[in-house]
């Protein structure tokens, strides 16, 4: 049996992400988002030094995440809700990453941002659920959507081309 190469990196991650601390998943979690936007841009841009100049190296213009997703947004590659789902998650990496202190999704802050986040999981479990739960089944979808956004753009990959000129024979 063949499983997709999507699958099976979604698998992957989901089995490493759900066994982390709350500051373990949601490095990971905005690690992987991170990782899935620098392909998708990787599959839409010219082959050219100038797209990878823009995407890797120091001090490249899309080499952060918050560029990243902004980018993808600016070029459609992901659609609104995408953009203001990993907005969040971005928001929520930023807390844990800049604190040393004790912080959690029970912390107020991380609570009211993951609450923020859309229910992406069964109905029957939202009811009971937390910040972290949400927070998960909101990085799994959107993962699961990053990783086939991939096998899309790069149908529609932008090609260099050869523009006519007036002013040059």
């Amino acid at each position: 049996m063949h499983t997709e190469p999507e699958i099976k990196e979604l698998s992957e991650f989901l089995s490493e992400f759900n066994k982390e601390t709350d500051r373990g998943a949601v490095l990971n979690a905005a690690a992987v988002l991170d990782e899935w936007l620098l392909i998708i841009l990787k599959e839409f841009l010219a082959d050219n030094k100038s797209s990878a100049d823009l995407l890797n190296g120091f001090n490249a213009p899309l080499g952060t995440f918050s560029a990243r997703v902004a980018a993808a947004h600016s070029l459609g590659l992901i659609q609104d809700n995408e953009f203001r789902e990993i907005t969040i998650i971005r928001k929520i990496r930023n807390e844990f990453g800049h604190s040393w202190r004790e912080i959690s999704f029970e912390t107020q802050k991380i609570s009211d941002l993951a609450n923020n986040l859309p229910w992406l999981g069964p109905k029957d479990l939202e009811v009971n659920s937390g910040p972290r739960t949400r927070f998960n089944f909101a990085v799994a979808i959107l993962l699961s959507d990053l990783l086939w956004r991939s096998r899309l753009v790069k149908k529609n990959k932008i090609e260099a081309q050869t523009w006519p000129n007036k002013s040059r024979p």
